[in-house]
């Protein structure tokens, strides 16, 4: 007799609009009409305006018009669209700005093209055409295979000058009927059964077909059978059908309890880490944190999640020697099935949102605990206003940036002696600055320039230059509590760091320095006084309430330095934060649980 598995399918559908056709008709030509060339990437504006530039000259009886575009509020851009007869939006060339500004465009009457780069990019945003419901818009791929550098203008000419016919052709092209009668795509995300002689061979049918289809991580998953999945549940008091709110990026899939439990499962977690789980899952859905760049960014960043409070010794993570590595079951498998819900609720496809090198981390995360035994301050959820019997989890976006952070300040070989206090917090410091340049001019240029598209009015403003980026330190236990026989508490150190490298007020233009008296006046950034605003004062690198302090690790070992991107109330965030005591850290109570004694 034939052997069956049956498994719960680990997906779930996706959020996807009705589709509908492109309506607006082509122009049949491009001169004498209105073309707006609409610029949202800083980096992308070169290219823009050297296309701006050869259009102009190949149709000189039209007006073509570069617009600085709004990318979380397209709407405000479409406004300034009326009265163009075409619009050419881009050039995407990061994970980070999304499909969705063109899709507006082209839905509110205005004809055009979406610009991309490179196959990953352009399969992103053929899923965003999809799930908008416009799989139709007309898209071109920029043919670089090398992004050319702001010192390279002639190698922007080139490039604009190779592809301007093409988008011609794209502008004008008559529609087609697959483009105004688009049919929408159905998908079966019942249950699975996989039939053998035995076991091992219906086992075996069932990871490679888990394999072929994109369900896994490309490691061997543990199968979700109905049973399993029941004895998952047990571990929350949540309705299985409870549909969490919003949705899963990058493919805006529906989240339910059920289907959190059944990658759970897969990723070889226990029932009494679904809690943890559920909770790291709807952070990600949150319309306040920007997943889509931590999850499918070219970047290959990390999502580090970090627990507090005492669910997190009940159920076992590690804190101590080897915290961000492996070994320890539910750091690992907690990691690995939030990473399995990326995959399947948010429909996450590895071959377009895995980075340009993808990250060993992205299988577990950055999964860890503070040790709370072992710190001599308040725990790092207390800081943030929850009581010491919560337990809560925080999610960010961690960077790479080569030579700054993520860093390590590590004992000697023989794990027993370091350069002294003084230079350790010295070597700390100076590594705390991130990748912004050593003057703060420069550093607006880093973050705002947009080749005369607004810079100007960009470096009136202080505030982004100064808090546009978080910082995570992790101290181990013995450096935390020699620091604290010292007197330091987790505010002064942050202040000591956020300080020790200052900008010069004299290397700043008048508009900026007016900007940053502001600051100073509103006491937004600690320890930035009207005082620094003067000849010869100093002003800080970054907000010291942008840096968080945390201890783990064994009582002797390594300090390390986490340089976050800010997904939540930082510059990537979309839309005004709301019920957070305190920003930029994200943090979320964790409740339901029904195994442990904390979490409920």
């Amino acid at each position: 007799m034939a052997f069956v598995l049956k498994v719960v399918n680990p997906r779930n559908a996706q959020m996807i609009q009705e589709p509908q056709g492109l309506t607006e008709p082509r122009p049949a030509t491009l001169d004498g009409i209105r073309i707006a060339i609409v610029s949202e990437k800083p980096d992308g504006c070169q290219y823009l305006l050297e296309l701006q530039k050869i259009l102009q000259e190949r149709h000189p009886t039209s007006t073509v018009d570069i617009i600085q575009g709004i990318v979380f509020n397209p709407m405000i851009t479409l406004g300034q669209l009326k009265g163009y007869d075409t619009f050419v939006y881009g050039v995407r060339n990061t994970a980070a700005f999304n499909t969705e500004p063109a899709i507006t465009f082209e839905k509110g009457g205005i004809p055009g093209l979406h610009l991309c780069m490179g196959d990953n990019l352009y399969g992103q945003t053929k899923r965003n055409t999809k799930v908008f419901g416009l799989p139709g818009l007309r898209m071109y791929k920029v043919p670089s295979e090398r992004w050319p550098g702001e010192n390279e203008p002639e190698l922007f000419r080139k490039l604009a000058e190779d592809s301007v016919e093409d988008i011609e052709k794209a502008l004008t092209a008559p529609l087609t009927e697959e483009e105004t009668d688009p049919k929408r795509e159905e998908a079966d995300f019942s249950d699975l059964a996989f039939e053998g002689a035995d076991y091992q061979e219906a086992f075996e049918k069932f990871q490679e077909y888990f394999f072929e289809h994109g369900y896994t991580d490309g490691m061997a998953v543990a199968p979700p059978t109905p049973e399993a999945v029941k004895k998952m549940l047990a571990g929350t008091s949540r309705d299985p059908a409870e549909v969490i709110e919003g949705n899963m990026t990058p493919g805006y899939g529906l989240v339910t309890v059920e289907k959190i439990a059944v990658n759970a499962v897969m990723a070889g977690a226990k029932p009494e880490y679904l809690p943890v789980i559920i909770t790291t899952v709807e952070m990600l859905c949150d319309q306040h944190f920007g997943a889509f760049h931590v999850i499918a960014t070219v970047c290959s960043t990390n999502l580090m999640i970090e627990v507090n409070g005492p669910i997190a010794k009940e159920i076992g993570m590690n804190s101590g020697f080897g915290y961000l590595g492996p070994g320890n079951r539910a750091n690992s498998t907690i990691g690995r099935a939030v990473s399995l819900c990326c995959i399947n609720l948010g429909h996450m496809d590895f071959s377009v949102d895995g980075g340009m090198k993808g990250n060993p981390s992205r299988y577990c995360n950055l999964t860890f605990t503070e040790s709370e035994d072992l710190t001599p301050w308040e725990p790092f959820h207390v800081t943030m206003g929850y009581a010491p019997d919560d337990s809560t989890v925080m999610i960010d976006e961690i960077l790479q940036v080569d030579g700054n952070w993520p860093f390590e300040i590590e004992y000697l070989p023989s794990c027993a002696w370091t350069d002294g206090i003084e230079k350790d917090l010295k070597r700390i410091a100076d590594r705390a600055v991130g990748e912004l340049p050593s003057n703060l001019e420069n550093a607006a240029r880093a973050v705002h320039d947009i080749h005369k598209l607004g810079a100007n009015e960009a470096r009136q403003n202080a505030l982004p230059l100064i808090s546009h980026r978080n910082y995570i330190l992790v101290l181990y236990p013995g450096l935390a509590r020699e620091l604290a026989s010292m007197g330091w508490t987790r505010e002064k150190l942050a202040l000591y760091i956020a300080h020790h490298n200052r900008f010069a007020w004299d290397e700043l233009g008048e508009a900026l320095q007016a900007s940053v008296l502001e600051l100073a006046k509103s006491g937004r950034i600690p320890g930035l006084t009207e005082d620094d605003c003067r000849p010869g004062g100093l002003i800080p690198i970054f907000d010291a309430n942008r840096l968080a302090i945390l201890v783990a690790g064994p009582l002797q070992g390594q300090t390390v330095g986490l340089y976050s991107i800010g997904s939540y109330g930082g510059m990537a965030a979309p839309v005004p934060i709301k019920n957070q005591s305190k920003v930029p850290f994200f943090l979320k109570k964790i409740t339901g649980a029904t195994l442990t004694k904390a979490g409920k």
